[in-house]
């Protein structure tokens, strides 16, 4: 029950964050946006090498995100951009807004740039002038508009179902509501909700899209779902919870047992699209439910973005540029994030094999309906689990 009560106190810390009333330090925000060329002010067409001389004389560029990956991409603009430093701090999402927060009440202004989930918040950031989204001019025609606005989206992942192929010679169900049946007691883990936010997220893209949720019950049973509950989204929780699903206490855990290929029938797993990775390396062996209804899987962006009043602007919109992949031919930046299960939003980057061109895979995406569901969705989680 403690670590119950912790994630309340936890969620309801970040909301009130979220929900502080700081006064913006507008009175000269505009005057930044003007100096530094960014929001009404950016050009229609950047001079880098007048960027990179102004970035020069800035002599460095901080930037907060929940990706290791960052020391990789960071060492590579250094080599690209020489007298430019990136100091990375590489933290959780709930340490992101925190820190950005906290910094932002207190007119502290040490950070560049964000490289974080931030879709669900960023009506907020914007509106008290926090964040700027910046859009590289060279890279829009080859992002589609939803990858560009309001911010900016770096990447993007899925959490999917994982199976056996050692145990099952295909692919053994193509619903999830075939994870209800009897025959599946016991048949699903995924990540403890509690810790992930994946995996709450996961499950709450059923609760946002029940009526999709609702027909595909109909599809695989024949007849209307019946439900004790609000919607057919929190029915199939239910009957998930019902019928034994496991918990994780991470990716490990999942892929572990999904992996138990000398069972009869091993777990089906939720988990990251990003772990096959392990899969071209040789470390694991699992295959993805690709054609599974009523979605192939739940797909979350990391989103990328200036922050307001940026002491480094110029060496942030080369930094920005750089993660997306621009600044060469080679696409250097993104290279540490280009590995099979993440997808660039970019459509000029190849995605590497075995994965297909992010548009053909059947994903729910986050938006703010999404988010404006997990306090309730956690509620129900925590009532009937």
């Amino acid at each position: 029950m403690k670590r119950l009560r912790d994630m309340f106190v936890l969620v309801l810390m970040i909301l009130a964050l979220l929900a502080v009333n700081t006064v913006a330090y507008a009175s000269d925000f505009d005057e930044w946006l003007k100096t530094s060329q960014l929001g009404p002010y950016a050009p229609e067409v950047e001079d880098w090498d007048a960027v990179y001389e102004a970035a020069k004389s800035e002599g460095k560029v901080v930037i907060y995100t929940s990706t290791s990956r960052i020391f990789d991409a960071a060492q590579s603009f250094e080599r690209a951009y020489p007298g430019i430093t990136v100091e990375a701090y590489n933290l959780s999402g709930v340490e992101t807004y925190e820190k950005i927060e906290r910094e932002h009440a207190a007119q502290i202004q040490n950070a560049d740039v964000v490289m974080s989930s931030l879709a669900n918040i960023a009506q907020s950031l914007f509106d008290r002038n926090m964040i700027v989204n910046y859009v590289p001019p060279e890279l829009k025609d080859v992002i589609p508009e939803e990858f560009r606005e309001p911010v900016l989206v770096h990447r993007i992942a899925s959490v999917v179902l994982a199976y056996s192929p050692i145990a099952y010679d295909e692919p053994p169900i193509e619903s999830i509501w075939e994870l209800t049946m009897p025959e599946w007691e016991n048949g699903l883990i995924i990540r403890d909700p509690l810790r992930s936010a994946g995996s709450m997220s996961w499950l709450g893209s059923f609760v946002r899209h029940h009526e999709e949720v609702a027909a595909d019950y109909e599809k695989v049973f024949g007849e209307p779902i019946e439900l004790t509950t609000p919607n057919a989204g929190y029915e199939l929780i239910k009957r998930l919870l019902d019928n034994g699903m496991r918990l994780g206490s991470g990716s490990r855990d999942v892929l572990d047992a999904v992996q138990a290929h000398n069972l009869d029938r091993p777990a089906i797993g939720a988990t990251n699209s990003n772990k096959y990775r392990d899969v071209m390396d040789g470390i694991s062996q699992f295959e993805i439910l690709w054609d599974i209804t009523p979605s192939a899987g739940h797909a979350s962006g990391s989103e990328l973005a200036i922050l307001g009043n940026a002491p480094h602007p110029n060496a942030a919109k080369l930094l920005v540029n750089w993660l997306m992949g621009g600044g060469d031919e080679a696409h250097t930046g993104f290279q540490p994030w280009n590995n099979p299960g993440d997808f660039s939003v970019r459509t000029d980057i190849e995605v590497p094999d075995p994965f297909k061109p992010l548009s053909e895979y059947n994903y729910w995406y986050d938006d703010q309906e999404s988010f404006d569901l997990e306090v309730e969705l956690m509620d129900f989680w925590l009532t009937h689990m």
